[in-house]
């Protein structure tokens, strides 16, 4: 498989003058960007995460997976010394590793969803790298994510029994999807953590509350990143972030890698949805949210656990469920006390068939942007 970036970035001299500001580039150029900002906080962040060298190699290497022999091969590079860059560019969380068939194989990612998240450890113990994701966050990133066409992340009812009237597709049930997966593991929510790290404001959420599967699981464990969970407690930590009022993301696809539990309040998929004016048509749900008028108590509940401000209380002091926000998580569910409050799903016209996988739904995204072509 080839790739060629629109602005082919890899067949540009890398002058080390200018090498942050094209690893910036790269990076905004696939799945929800890297904008540049008047600041140059992104380049900081760079900086910070990738030496000269790394920035380099990080330039030459594919969004496809290849082997270090096949990737030498193809930059005319030793197969021995590349393989053991590679590798610690792995173990710092700035490069993707996985293996399979007794084969190892590196790929680039995105910055969100990718390079921040495998970082969560060193964010949370190094507070001037999360001070600096943080500004970043704020005067860039964000922005970028309030306006890709395409999410990263879907969302799901927090709890199946919700939905059970209706047949519920196996990439739309949490149980189910941990129940699908052996190998599983638990790391820290890396939104939670930065806000943490710097003091800005500390959040009452679990901040383990991030689920691994399968090759993503392997490579938090393999980078001391994460810890290996059974499912019953993989499944324990979900039914405690209904408990919490947190909303369950799978990963965008049909085979799953990871499974977070966010919070309005920290969540930078869920802080830039709720810049949107119409959050239920960027997120990727099968279901949205119903109040009964004559079941209602007003005792507002549901506002408090809704993370995407789709609830208001209306001149009869009756919750009324904004279906243009309502993104079908089913936290104002599982607290009504008088169960005026259920999930509807949608019509079939509407219901939403994912990718195969996160890679195939960056590539979606990247098309919609025009930045990256893969061929």
């Amino acid at each position: 498989m080839q790739f060629s970036l629109q602005k082919n970035i890899n067949n540009r001299s890398l002058n080390m003058g200018d090498i942050y500001q094209q690893l910036q580039v790269y990076f905004d150029s696939m799945a929800s960007g890297f904008p540049k900002t008047d600041g140059g906080s992104e380049i900081k962040v760079l900086q910070m995460l990738y030496s000269e060298k790394e920035a380099g190699l990080f330039l030459k290497m594919r969004p496809g997976k290849e082997t270090a022999r096949e990737a030498a091969n193809r930059l005319n590079l030793d197969e021995n010394s590349l393989s053991d860059d590679l590798e610690s560019m792995a173990r710092k969380g700035i490069l993707w590793r996985e293996r399979e068939n007794g084969k190892t194989y590196f790929s680039t990612s995105p910055f969100v969803v990718g390079i921040l998240e495998y970082q969560v450890k060193r964010i949370s113990e190094d507070a001037k790298l999360a001070q600096s994701v943080a500004v970043y966050g704020v005067g860039g990133l964000m922005k970028s994510l309030a306006s890709a066409g395409e999410q990263h992340m879907r969302t799901i009812p927090i709890n199946r029994q919700l939905v059970e009237k209706w047949p519920v597709a196996t990439f739309d049930d949490a149980v189910g999807i941990i129940n699908s997966h052996d190998k599983i593991a638990v790391g820290l929510c890396t939104c939670r953590t930065i806000f943490n790290s710097i003091g800005m404001k500390k959040c009452v959420n679990p901040l383990e509350s991030c689920i691994g599967f399968g090759k993503m699981a392997e490579y938090y464990l393999e980078n001391n990143s994460a810890r290996e969970i059974s499912k019953d407690e993989a499944i324990h930590i979900i039914t405690k972030s209904d408990e919490y009022g947190m909303v369950l993301q799978p990963f965008n696809g049909k085979d799953i890698g990871a499974l977070c539990s966010c919070c309005g309040d920290c969540c930078t998929i869920l802080m830039s949805l709720k810049m949107r004016p119409n959050p239920a048509q960027e997120v990727r749900s099968s279901y949205f949210a119903k109040i009964e008028p004559g079941g209602c108590s007003g005792c507002e509940m549901c506002i408090k656990r809704c993370q995407i401000e789709a609830i208001r209380m209306n001149e009869d002091n009756v919750a009324v469920v904004d279906l243009n926000r309502c993104i079908g998580c089913g936290l104002c569910v599982t607290t009504c006390p008088t169960n005026a409050a259920s999930l509807v799903k949608k019509p079939e016209s509407e219901l939403y068939d994912p990718p195969k996988d996160l890679n195939e739904a960056h590539e979606i995204m990247e098309r919609k942007r025009g930045m990256i072509t893969r061929s």
